[in-house]
Order: C-alpha cells, then sequence, then structure tokens
C-alpha cells in the first residue's frame, strides 16, 4: 500500500488548490503589514503565506496569498481580514481552509484523525513560544492544540477510499519576541 499526503491553499484568482505545502514551501504566520511583517506577542496572525524553505525571504504564494483564519475568540473567526464571524457549520468555507488530502493506491479507512502542533522535534512537546488553536470545517469552537496529547480530532474516514480530505484553520499567536523556528503541524492517522 502506497500512501501520500498534500497539504494545499485555495488560490482565488486561478480558483485552484495550488498552493502547496512541502518540505520547501512552508506556512508562515505574519503580522498586518503582510509577509514578513512580525506578529505581535499576545496577538493572532492578519496574513498566512507559503515562504520557501530554501530562502525563507520568498514569499511563494502570489497575491491573492492564502485566506488568513484569525482567532478572535473561542467561537469566533475574522477570515482574510474580514469582519468577526461565528464559528458554524458554513464558516469558514472549504476555500478558507488548509486542505489536507490522504491518497493511497488501494482504499483504506482512516481513524483515529488527529492535528497538532510541537516543537518541530518531538510531538509530545508543545511548539516553543506560539499558542496555537485549530479546527475543522464545521466546528463551532477552536481548539489549542500544544502537542500530541492536545490534539484536535479530526473526523473518521471510516469506509474504504483510495482519497480522505479534511479541511483545517488554524491560527497563530506568539509568546515571545523573534522568530519562531521550534514550531511545525502534523496529522496522524490509523489505517485499515
Amino acid at each position: 500500500m502506497a500512501v501520500s499526503w498534500s497539504w494545499k491553499y485555495y488560490n482565488t484568482n486561478n480558483s485552484a488548490w495550488d498552493f502547496v505545502v512541502s518540505d520547501s514551501n512552508l506556512i508562515g504566520f505574519y503580522g498586518p503589514d503582510g509577509f514578513g511583517s512580525p506578529v505581535q506577542v499576545g496577538q493572532f496572525q492578519d496574513s498566512i503565506h507559503i515562504r520557501t524553505s530554501i530562502n525563507l525571504n520568498t514569499d511563494a504564494c502570489p497575491p491573492p496569498h492564502c485566506r488568513n483564519t484569525k482567532y478572535i475568540s473561542a467561537s469566533e473567526i475574522s477570515i482574510a481580514g474580514g469582519p468577526t464571524q461565528t464559528l458554524s457549520a458554513s464558516v469558514p468555507a472549504e476555500t478558507d481552509c488548509l486542505k489536507i488530502t490522504l491518497t493511497s493506491d488501494t482504499p483504506v479507512a482512516a481513524t483515529n484523525v488527529r492535528f497538532y502542533s510541537f516543537d518541530g522535534t518531538t510531538i509530545t512537546n508543545p511548539p516553543q513560544n506560539c499558542n496555537v488553536w485549530a479546527g475543522e470545517k464545521g466546528d463551532t469552537t477552536w481548539t489549542q492544540i500544544h502537542g500530541q496529547q492536545n490534539a484536535l480530532i479530526l473526523t473518521d474516514h471510516p469506509d474504504p477510499a483510495t482519497e480522505h480530505i479534511w479541511y483545517i484553520f488554524m491560527s497563530v499567536s506568539p509568546s515571545a519576541t523573534g522568530a519562531q523556528t521550534q514550531f511545525a503541524v502534523r496529522v496522524e492517522c490509523d489505517l485499515s
């Protein structure tokens, strides 16, 4: 069984899922002045970009960039700098989210699906100097995702298929000044 994962953001200019997250294209969270601008300590990001890991100063997603999903309160979100909205079955839309796709050459079921942040090295350690919140499309509250033991539980896909998709919204707030490099996110599941 060969399994692969893809992580993508929607490009509203092309009406396609072509902002690809990979080992060489990383998710970056930035402040009110866009790519490269800092997020103030205790605040949440105002923009999400894809940046290259080879040159951290290169924005790999052209305007309009990724749709920003900003934590406002436990049940509220601001999307792409818009007004505060209440999380619901329709807010945020799929195209506002990170699309995570599991593809398999043979049909598999995906259960015990978890999404969490960690320090980039040890999955049980929380990210350093970052507060990370996330939700799955349809959730009515945000979940703080710090380490594997505090994962966001995603929808199980118990019926075998060659493709499974989840839509995630995420927001980050630094708790210290400077670039926060001990921070990563991960998805895990059991396949059968």
